[in-house]
């Protein structure tokens, strides 16, 4: 090997290693929430600090219910040690959204850099990071295993990449893995991203052989499709009718927006792509020696382009209401609860096309254009790392789950009670409740609470609906906590205590009680000091 070709690989894992340094220091931005007091208020509320508290308790506690769309153990079973460490639930579930972050920068950045270049692999990862629909997962809707499917996704292709390069031990096992992990996170949903991972193996058959075992897999993957379909549960709801609009996808601070950052820079790779030729060479010649030169020739380069396209337009279609007969005919809808939870499968497409531009044109490789490029990303997911946070901590499990009859899961958690009990100044006992939704609550329900003398003799009782009326059920939002407080006033023939409380809701036209988990006759229990 000359000096020449040692100089070169020296500057080539120098700028390697100082782009990933510089994505860990980009991924500070989307960590830092996570350093702060207390817990976020998001749609799936203290769920995820409960469950990383009970993994003895499987499937006891909360788990199985859905086996196909529901959560699995495995991103608990990673976050495990760091309750060990801290005798926190809450702060072992913000351990495990920050090494899923950083895990889904730098595996993005791996997979990426050989394609594009240093340059154009930071922007990929950057993007990818800070795509709102990946944001939205951890700060908005609390999704913990979709959180670390996101870094589970782009280490799978990272370990495909290096398997097919070089045929290693250690990127095939990497490989299965990952693959296993994703499908214990949440099945559903990672079925059908390991369905792009064969169609990318028949596309790109680096040898003959590989392509048989690319159908071989396909077989078994449409095999294992059938087979979870048909075992899964009954859909709690009309799936269809979470099928989007096209604006939803664009708006700026919609719900559901796929990053305006990431589509603008698709939009302009593709743009590059056309005007250059798919064929023709690349833009890369730009690139500053200090950073790394993509690996992979223009061609191949302009065919991953091609199919990231095709796979980031198939997506974003599906998640549309014209899609509605495709999901009912093929059955497909069993694998996820609703249909908008396929973005998550855009994620690498848009990274992979966004980050492009630095490659198609090196002058969008070069500073400061690049780094303005990167100041872009940055700043349109900054509105999304704002969360809202509460300080309560309700332990190691709620005081009770209710799960309406339309539910098929809890959907309104009790997290805390305090009970004044009545004395000889203030013949008056007063209940303080804490409420949480983690799901919509399609029904106005109205709260009982009856004091309860030694042998179950109603003292006092007091019905009304939350917050006086003012909050009701109907309205509460995924997440939100609320607090309400009730007095009842004691009789003057009241017997002696102990007393105990009976709580809970019912419908006020029927009489109906809302089921409380693990407990018989719609009622919690409460003790009264």
């Amino acid at each position: 090997m000359t000096a020449r070709a040692c100089l070169d690989g020296s500057r080539l894992n120098r700028g390697a290693l100082l782009g990933g340094i510089l994505v860990l220091l980009l991924t500070v931005f989307a960590v830092a929430p996570l350093t702060y007091p207390g817990f976020f208020q998001v749609h799936s509320g203290f769920l995820p600090a409960f469950r990383v508290q009970h993994l003895s308790d499987a499937p006891k506690w909360d788990w199985a219910a859905d086996p196909v769309r529901g959560e699995g153990q495995f991103p608990y079973l990673l976050t495990w040690p760091f309750f060990r460490l801290s005798g926190s639930g809450i702060v072992a579930v913000k351990w495990g959204y920050g090494l899923a972050f950083l895990l889904a920068a730098l595996a993005t950045y791996a997979w990426t850099r050989p394609w594009l270049g240093t340059q154009g692999a930071v922007l990929a990862s950057v993007v990818y990071t800070y795509l709102p629909w990946h944001l939205s997962a951890v700060y908005v809707r609390g999704a913990f295993a979709e959180a670390w499917l996101w870094a589970l996704w782009p280490l799978i292709w990272w370990a495909l990449g290096r398997q097919a390069a070089a045929r290693r031990i250690g990127a095939t096992a990497v490989l299965l893995l990952a693959v296993e992990a994703a499908g214990s996170a949440q099945q559903g949903l990672a079925l059908l991203m390991v369905l792009v991972l064969f169609f990318y193996l028949l596309v790109f058959p680096s040898r003959p052989r590989r392509l048989l075992w690319g159908v071989l897999a396909a077989a078994v993957l449409v095999a294992a499709l059938t087979y979870v379909v048909r075992g899964a549960p009954p859909a709690p709801h009309e799936f269809t009718r979470g099928l989007l609009y096209p604006y939803q996808l664009l708006m700026a601070n919609g719900e559901f927006q796929l990053g305006l950052a990431g589509v603008g820079l698709s939009i302009a790779a593709l743009a590059l792509w056309k005007t250059k030729g798919s064929g023709g060479a690349d833009g890369a010649e730009g690139i500053p020696p200090v950073f790394a030169a993509p690996d992979l020739s223009a061609r191949l380069f302009h065919r991953a382009l091609l199919f990231w396209a095709v796979v980031l337009l198939v997506v974003v279609l599906l998640t549309l209401r014209p899609s509605a007969v495709f999901w009912r005919v093929t059955g497909l809808q069993a694998l996820l609860t609703h249909p908008w939870q396929l973005l998550a499968v855009a994620g690498l497409p848009l990274a992979f096309l966004a980050g492009s531009v630095a490659r198609l044109d090196g002058r969008l490789g070069a500073m400061p254009v690049w780094a303005g490029l990167v100041a872009l990303v940055l700043l349109t997911g900054y509105p999304l790392l704002s969360p809202r946070f509460t300080q309560l901590d309700p332990g190691s499990e709620p005081v009770a789950m209710l799960q309406p009859a339309d539910a098929s899961a809890p959907s309104i958690v009790l997290l805390d009670y305090e009970v004044v009990p009545p004395s000889g100044i203030t013949p008056t006992l007063t209940l303080t409740l804490t409420w949480q939704a983690v799901e919509p609550v399609s029904e106005d329900y109205t709260v009982f609470v009856h004091l309860l003398s030694p042998s179950d003799v109603r003292v006092a009782q007091i019905d009304v609906r939350p917050c006086a009326g003012e909050c009701p059920t109907n309205t509460w939002r995924p997440g939100e906590i609320l607090t309400e407080r009730h007095s009842l006033s004691m009789p003057p023939d009241a017997p002696l205590g102990p007393y105990h409380l009976a709580v809970g809701l019912y419908r006020l036209e029927t009489g109906e009680r809302v089921a409380v988990v693990g407990r018989q006759g719609g009622t919690v229990l409460l003790d009264v000091p």
